[in-house]
């Protein structure tokens, strides 16, 4: 997609307003979370989209839900997409939370627990610029990121593969 050259230089005279300049210097010098207020829902989108690359870091942005988290992340990517403010190999990534308790003695949602996988893998590769994550998934307790790392094996058509090793890394990231 070409992206004309005025809609890039209207994000840019946002990146230029006081308040921005205030908020990515925050963020920037890493003195803790902030909060926003005032802004509509498009122009909350527009600043989350801005703010990694002003502030030079991945940032986390909490919601309520898994259902404001799917609402936020498609905005924030499509202004990411048209300012060119993330880098080429970085995304906007959603971290779901489980739609059951820990101790429910119930399994999450296959659907979830693939999204949760695949923002974790990315998350743990350096991948992701932005991550919307629901309060409840930000309250969990996760593992280092080189357990997420690892816990991928790419797989491509024509690959030769050793069975016994796919089994058992499959059986290790708790397939059964």
């Amino acid at each position: 997609m070409v992206i004309l050259p005025f809609v890039r230089d209207l994000f840019a005279d946002v990146e230029n307003l006081p308040a921005f300049g205030r908020a990515a210097s925050h963020l920037k010098s890493g003195a803790g979370r902030i909060s926003v207020s005032g802004l509509t829902p498009t122009a909350k989108a527009l600043l989350i989209a801005l703010w990694p690359r002003a502030a030079a870091k991945p940032l986390i942005v909490v919601v309520p839900t898994n259902r404001a988290a799917e609402q936020l992340q498609p905005t924030v990517a499509a202004f990411a997409e048209l300012a060119g403010s993330l880098r080429k190999d970085s995304e906007v990534v959603t971290l779901p939370a489980p739609d059951v308790l820990p101790y429910e003695a119930l399994s999450p949602h296959p659907e979830i627990q693939e999204e949760r996988a695949a923002a974790l893998w990315r998350i743990a590769q350096g991948d992701a610029a932005v991550v919307i994550v629901p309060v409840a998934s930000a309250a969990m307790r996760l593992a280092e990121s080189e357990f997420y790392f690892m816990s991928a094996r790419p797989l491509r058509r024509g690959d030769s593969l050793e069975l016994d090793a796919l089994v058992e890394h499959l059986n290790m990231v708790g397939y059964a």
